[in-house]
């Protein structure tokens, strides 16, 4: 009788786990949908028709949205910014943490509010780092639009900022009710969507060039940098922690010794360093090409 009590336990408590991980992957599949249909609802006021002439006749504009997109048109969506703000706002405070005492202190030795007010600083350079994307993109399609003036620049901040608040409650939505770390899981996603198109362009572009040992050897490389991007990402250095409980144990020569060991990561970061790198030097481009068109002007 027991054991079939302890079967039906097992049982029930399954079907609750079960029904527990079905919710949240349904919760994170509803969110990841509504997120990718908000990226390709157009923001009013942009004459798309101007950008994709633009892309078009742009050689650089053209190879950087079909490297990005896989395709030759770009479409300013409502979450165009996606999680990126967040993530640079991540990277930033923990730059100044680094440098500041306080704020290191507060984050090592702080309590449930002191986190609290750490999220709330990142939350709000969150949205002072939207606003400055919303801008800069705002001004690289003045040469672009006919229609551009002060108004839609307004407008084209206000929408896009919004969008990027907007997924980061999203993603802290996916972190409580989801399957866990909601703005890791929207980045992977954003990879994963532009995989099956830009696959589709390097085909295209080498069909000729493409025999049966060049697809084994390029199958193998990407197996081969996959198994080692896992393996740094995932290696840990083991540091190990004796005691002195531990110390007195093995002069005794007692066989009961448990090994403590910190695990510290090979690669902390991530891929965190590689996103903020990417963003400043896009932020960079951007301001380039406005001062040459405003000297431009001023000629």
């Amino acid at each position: 009788s027991s054991d079939l009590i302890e079967n039906k336990s097992v049982k029930i408590l399954n079907s609750i786990s079960l029904r527990i991980i079905l919710q949240r992957l349904l919760i994170s599949l509803g969110v990841i949908l509504f997120i990718r249909i908000g990226s390709f609802l157009p923001i009013p006021g942009i004459n798309h028709t101007d950008l994709a002439l633009y892309i078009q006749n742009n050689p650089f504009a053209r190879n950087i949205v079909s490297t990005f997109s896989g395709k030759d048109s770009f479409v300013i969506g409502l979450f165009t910014l996606n999680i990126f703000p967040y993530i640079n706002a991540s990277i930033f405070i923990q730059l100044i943490i680094a440098f500041s005492p306080a704020l290191s202190k507060l984050q090592k030795e702080g309590d449930l509010n002191a986190r609290r007010s750490l999220n709330r600083l990142t939350r709000f350079v969150t949205l002072i780092w939207a606003i400055i994307q919303s801008v800069g993109l705002g001004l690289y399609l003045r040469p672009i639009l006919f229609n551009w003036n002060t108004q839609l620049l307004f407008e084209i901040v206000v929408w896009l900022t919004t969008g990027a608040m907007i997924v980061l409650w999203l993603s802290e939505l996916v972190t409580d009710y989801g399957l866990g770390n909601g703005a890791s899981l929207l980045i992977y996603t954003n990879i994963v969507s532009s995989f099956p198109n830009l696959c589709k362009t390097l085909i295209n572009e080498n069909l000729q060039n493409l025999t049966i040992p060049a697809i084994v050897i390029i199958t193998s490389l990407i197996l081969l940098s996959l198994c080692g991007i896992v393996l740094l990402q995932e290696g840990v250095r083991r540091i190990p922690i004796i005691s002195s409980k531990q110390l007195n144990q093995r002069r005794i020569g007692s066989s009961n010794i448990v090994n403590n060991y910190i695990p510290v990561r090979l690669n902390q970061a991530g891929v965190m360093p590689i996103i903020l790198t990417t963003t400043v030097l896009i932020l960079h481009c951007r301001s380039k090409l406005q001062l040459k068109y405003f000297l431009r002007l001023a000629e």
